[in-house]
Formats: structure tokens, sequence, C-alpha cells
């Protein structure tokens, strides 16, 4: 095995050069996104005038029945094809006069070397040969028919990608060429000794990859002299490391939520960084990046207050988020890390910050018991929750920051609602609480036993460790005295209760409980009578369990359950209502209600007149970001909102492009379904979808 770093283009070019993938290989999975990131940075190698960028290493060997010129690509085919798509978008535009290049030889160029061998003897004659179905795509590209193109690959997705955005002329055709030709590789060749199949396994099966906090890293120091790495690791990274107890990669995905109130997907998290460094910030290079480094250093050490938080009855603050992280509601950080920040600033007092993080713990705990209420809807919620806070704040600088959450987490609706008091409460009858989350279980019971004293039993970690246990009251196997016990509505009282809160409690002794009757549980060695947990003591009042106990018992426990999670009171009225903000992940009926604004992408708050004008704005927009996903969906002969068509179609359909068309006579609710559905295709966050709605 021996390898050289080399010009991309000098490696592929050869007048029968032929790169084939191997069988074992998988099939071809770039998608637009990864296509994406190539393409800008093509365009950065123009703008930025780079003499090469890094594209990776490519491993081959000699195919051993193939012309002597033929290889066999063990790593990079995604690399290999993606260019080769590139080329064939660029050369198809060219002939088809769509874009001009200032080199009258470049489609030449580009076919002789790259694509075609001419003089290849099989039927046969491009230098690329991918796998099964996926050479059947490119080789359509390749012969360029539309109407032949196999729209569900990968493959003709990408191209289309591609075609797009050369369209838009970023870069000249001979610029991108230029880019192309600066892409730097490792060749790695393969000797006849070395067994392509075991190194592909090597390098594809070992070693940790790189998490989205070693890029970083790498990002920022890398460039750096020797005494300024030294010195930027010691002084920052080394310090953030800490005090994120080495989850550097968590942390920063907060960060940049709490910076650009969106939060990064979690396997894009380097990518999302360096488009905030290089973009936003309008650095130039990692030089640069010691502001950055100083703010993220502040953070980490609030983002070591909450993580580190302990369950200490007399510090309210660290007793609530050590609850929070007990539940891994990580999804609150954002928020926190803001809010914590304010405090710091002597922008906010401790007192608004207990209140605040009380009334959190109340609006979290309705929403883990209420099952109509979905964790994903937080996201949204914890994303800007401050900043829609210190928005109203700025307008009414005399009211405090605690009391505008409140009447802002009130104020939500649907999916990201408050839950009501009546919710809460048919919730703690009727919910099946024995089959909830581990989590959510474990912090019920620890907070319906141990409330704010001082004496705690350590519930959590008693029913992590198998010391304490769930506690069917009426057991899960009725027997025939139990049936008496029950009375002649047995059947009905059981189905209805088993599960609930009012029949379950905490015991160390299940197995010997057995199904035994109420009075021999309470009366037992170690039974009821004996227990020293809170929740057992009501027991000791009752001698029998029917309906009727059961339900005085729940009684207690919603008046405790009011006090441990209550339902929060402000006196804050903003002097204008704002219009209602619903997003497209808001569990909302929007039929009847005025659209006065969206905001999605790189749109921000466009007045529209009507739910149409918006709905055929988002599916254009994202169709022409990535046509991948929205072809498929018209290429599937079942889905009939939008259609592939070579002919014109007029009236209720919108054209999306030449031969794909929306229909757009249907109902507000039923256009949300269609979004939904797109959104879902693509992988996107609907909460980036944001509706802008007339107030009541």
């Amino acid at each position: 095995m021996h390898g050289e770093a080399k010009l991309l283009l000098k490696f592929l070019d050869g007048s029968d050069n032929r790169y084939i993938i191997p069988v074992y290989q998988r099939n071809y999975d770039w998608r637009p996104k990864q296509c994406e990131q190539l393409f800008n940075d093509l365009v950065q190698i123009i703008k930025k005038d780079r003499k090469t960028h890094f594209f990776g290493s490519i491993v081959t060997s000699s195919a051993n029945k193939g012309g002597k010129s033929d290889y066999l690509v063990i790593d990079g085919q995604q690399r290999i094809t993606t260019i080769s798509i590139l080329f064939t978008a660029m050369v198809n535009l060219m002939k088809s006069g769509t874009v001009a290049a200032e080199d009258k030889r470049l489609v030449e160029k580009i076919e002789k070397k790259f694509l075609v061998d001419e003089y290849q003897t099989e039927e046969r004659k491009l230098r690329l040969k991918p796998i099964k179905d996926d050479c059947v795509s490119f080789d359509k590209l390749i012969t360029n028919n539309p109407s032949e193109f196999v729209e569900s690959s990968n493959i003709t997705q990408n191209y289309h990608y591609f075609e797009n955005r050369i369209k838009k002329n970023e870069i000249s055709i001979d610029e991108l060429y230029e880019a192309i030709f600066r892409l730097e590789i490792i060749d790695i060749f393969l000797d006849k000794e070395d067994n392509p199949q075991l190194i592909f396994e090597s390098l594809n099966s070992t070693g940790l990859d790189l998490t989205e906090a070693d890029k970083i890293r790498n990002f920022i120091l890398m460039g750096l002299d020797a005494k300024k790495q030294e010195e930027y690791y010691e002084n920052y990274w080394n310090k953030i490391e800490k005090f994120t107890a080495y989850n550097v990669s968590g942390f920063i995905r907060n960060y940049l939520t709490l910076i650009q109130k969106k939060i990064p997907n979690i396997n894009n998290v380097y990518f999302t960084f360096k488009e905030y460094v290089l973009e936003k910030m309008n650095i130039e290079s990692a030089d640069d990046c010691e502001a950055i480094l100083k703010d993220m250093l502040y953070y980490s050490q609030i983002y070591n207050k909450i993580i580190t938080a302990k369950n200490d009855p007399k510090e309210i603050i660290s007793s609530i988020l050590f609850r929070l992280n007990n539940i891994e509601m990580t999804v609150s950080y954002p928020f926190l890390l803001a809010m914590f920040g304010h405090e710091e600033r002597s922008e906010i007092t401790a007192n608004d910050v207990e209140i605040t993080l009380k009334v959190l713990e109340s609006y979290i705990g309705r929403r883990i018991m209420c099952p109509n209420y979905t964790s994903n809807a937080l996201n949204k919620v914890f994303c800007s929750l401050d900043s829609e806070v210190m928005k109203l704040k700025s307008e009414n600088p005399s009211e405090s920051y605690s009391s505008i959450l409140i009447y802002y987490l009130l104020s939500r609706s649907g999916a990201a609602g408050f839950p009501t008091d009546k919710e809460f409460i048919d919730a703690l009858t009727n919910r099946d609480v024995y089959h909830m989350f581990k989590k959510s279980r474990e912090y019920l019971f620890d907070r319906l036993e141990n409330g704010d004293t001082v004496e705690r039993v350590n519930v959590i970690d008693m029913m992590e460790n198998g010391d304490l246990t769930i506690e069917h009251i009426m057991p899960q196997t009725l027997t025939e005295e139990w049936k008496a016990e029950l009375g002649t509505d047995y059947q009905n009282v059981y189905d209805q209760n088993l599960h609930t809160l009012k029949n379950l409690t905490l015991t160390g002794y299940n197995s010997k409980y057995s199904n035994s009757l109420y009075s021999e549980k309470k009366n037992c060695e170690k039974g009821f009578k004996d227990s020293g947990l809170n929740l057992n003591k009501p027991l000791l009042d009752y001698d029998h369990w029917t309906i009727n106990e059961m339900q005085n018992r729940l009684e207690k426990l919603i008046a405790q359950a009011e006090q441990l999670w209550p339902y929060p009171k402000t006196d804050f009225v903003p002097a204008k209502k704002e219009d209602d903000e619903v997003s497209l992940d808001d569990d909302e009926i929007l039929t009847g209600r005025t659209l006065v604004s969206y905001s999605y992408g790189n749109v921000k708050e466009r007045e529209v007149y009507s739910w149409v004008e918006m709905f055929t704005d988002v599916i254009k927009q994202i169709y022409d970001e990535d046509s991948s996903q929205i072809r498929i969906l018209a290429a599937d002969e079942t889905y009939e909102y939008i259609v592939l068509s070579n002919t014109e179609k007029q009236g209720d359909w919108f054209k999306i492009a030449d031969d794909v068309y929306l229909y757009t006579h249907n109902s507000t609710n039923a256009k949300i379904r269609i979004l939904n559905r797109v959104f879902e295709a693509y992988g996107k966050d609907k909460s980036e979808l944001v509706f802008n709605l007339k107030a009541d």
C-alpha cells in the first residue's frame, strides 16, 4: 500500500482509466445536503482564492479481471460519484445552451477526460461504473433524456440539485471547473499483496469517528502557529472541556441554539459552527476566533453550574436543576444558559431566577403527566423562550422577567401549551402511570414522596437499583377474594384503575405482597403499617381497598400534586396583544384564522394574503433548495397532491417546475398536512416554518 497527495483531477485523468465500485460496497447515499456542502466549498475556493481544498482520501486497487487501467474504488466512492454527477450536470447544461463557458473546449475536456472513454471496446463506454441500480441511474443522466431519469435515485436527485445551483451563476462554469481542479485528495493505492476487503473493513469499521467537537477544535486550532495553538488550547479549549464534563459537542449544540435561536442537527454541529464563524461573524480564519472562544468559555461555566447541580432541599435552584437533569430535560439548556447569563450580568434578580425555575418545573411536570403534550414541542419553546421574554421586557422594563415568562407560557396553545388544572387532574385520575417513560415515572414518585422536605428518601436511586419497586395495591391478577373485596363491579374497577396513580405506591417487598388482600398488605410484617414512606402513611386510614378508598386517596394525591406543580398566575398583560405565532409543528387547527405573514428559511416575515400564497411559496422554496424528495413524492402515483406531468396543468394546480405541479384547491388543514409530509420527507425541522396569525 502506498499513498500520496495529489489533485483530484490528476487522479481521475487518464486516457482509458475506469473506476469500478465493488459490489460489496453500499449504494450511493449522498443526499443534496452533502452536495450543498461540496458546492458551497467550491464557491468559497473561488471567492476566497484558495489554492487547494482537501477533499478526503480515495483508496483504489487494480481490478484483477479488468483492463490495465481498471480500478476498484475501495473507499471514496461517494466523492468520485458525486464529482461525476456534477460534471454530468455541467456538460448537459452547456450542451443545452443554458450556461455558456468562455473555454469553448470545456465540454469536450470534461467528457473525454472524466466521463466517457470513447475508445473503449465494450458497449458501455463510461469511466465510472457504480453498482446495481446506481449504474442505471447514472447512465440515464449521461444520455440526458429527462423522461427516462430514475427520479427515485439519490444520483438523479443530486444531479437536479447541481443543475439548480449551477443555474444560479454564483460562480461561472469556468470558475466551477477551476474550483474542482483545486480539490486535493490523498491517493492510496493497494498493491497485489494487500487484501482490499480487509482494508475496506478496517477503514469503515474500526476506530472512533471524530466527534463534532473534535472537528470544531481542529478547525479553530489547526491553522494557528504552535505558540498560539498552545495558548488557545490552555486558555480556552481545555477549560471548556472540563466545564462541560467533556461533552463539548452537546455544549456547543446548546450554545449555537442560544446564539442563533435555531437548533442544529446533532450530526451537523460542526458545519453549523463553521458557517456561523465564517459567514455570520464575518471571520476570515481561525486566527480571529478568540472572541468566540471567550464567549464559549463564559457560557461553559454557566453550563457547568447546570449539569453539576445537587439535590439539596436547602438550595431550591440547585434542586430544581438536579431534577430537570434527572429527567434528561437537556432541551431546556439553551434557555437556562440565557437566563443564568442575565443573572450573572445583574439583568435579573436571584428571586426572579427561583420563581422562573419553579414555573418551568410546573410546566414540564404537568406536560410529563398529560399525554397529549408531546416533548418535541419543547424544542421550539426553549429555543426562543428567552428572546421572546426579553422582547416583551424591553417594551415593559418595569415588569419582572418571571412575570413576563409566566404570561408568555400561559399564552401558548396547542402542543406548546401549559396544561390546565382540568387537564392535569384528568391525567392524574386516568393516566396509565405504570407504563410511563421510566425517568418520568421515577420523577413523579420522587416528588410525591419527598416534596420539598429536608429529610429525604433517595427514591430515584432506590428505584434504579431495585430497592424500591412500584406496588399495585389492587394486584395485577385478581383472586376470588379480591373480586369479592371490589364488589360486583370489580371488572370495571380493575380495567379503569389498575395502572393509575390512585392504585400505585412504592415498596421494597413487592414479591412478598403478591396478590394478598389489602388488609394483609397493610398489617403483615414489613407491610404498609411498617413502611417509612410518606406515600404509604395515608394507606393506614383504610381497612379495605375498593373504588371508594381509591377515590379518597386520589383526592389527596391531586391536592398534593397541585401544590408541587401549581398553575402559575401573573398580572402582566402587554399593552398591545401581538399576533399569534404558530409553527408547523404546533398542534393547532388553523381553519378560519387569518394568516398575516410567515417566516421560513431565508424569508423573514413575508406578508401574504392567503394560505395558498404561503403554501406555494414554501413548497417552491424547498424545491429550489433541493428538488429530490418533492420529485420522489411526485413520482409516487398514489400521492395525488404533487404530481409529475409533461402537459401544462391549469386551474387548481401550481407549477413548481416545468414538470412538477402542486394541487392547491384544498382546505387549510389539508395544506398543513401536505407541508408536514414534505418536511418529514426532507427531515426538516417543522418549527422553522412559522405562521403569524391575526389575533382574535
